[in-house]
């Protein structure tokens, strides 16, 4: 089992990081430090729906930044 297969986020995640992609994060790490500016948009409601949180989502990324690292492409881990 490669560390990419151990990195499986939740789909509230994955919306986020396809978000970030869509605002121009190339990478994890890019993604992560989006967060902030992700959490004060407009797009949280409907990125997340009712069941995710910010909080859930930024544990999900960090765990991602130790398991992939912080360079792993988006349009990668987004397949």
């Amino acid at each position: 089992m490669s560390a990419f297969d151990e990195f499986s986020p939740s789909n509230g995640t994955w919306n986020t990081l396809r978000w970030a992609q869509e605002m121009g994060a190339s990478t994890l790490g890019e993604a992560y430090d989006m967060l902030d500016q992700f959490e004060n948009s407009n797009d949280v409601p409907e990125v997340l729906g009712e069941d995710d949180t910010i909080e859930a989502v930024r544990e999900e990324i960090e765990f991602g930044l130790d398991t992939v690292g912080p360079d792993t492409d988006l349009s990668t881990a987004l397949g």
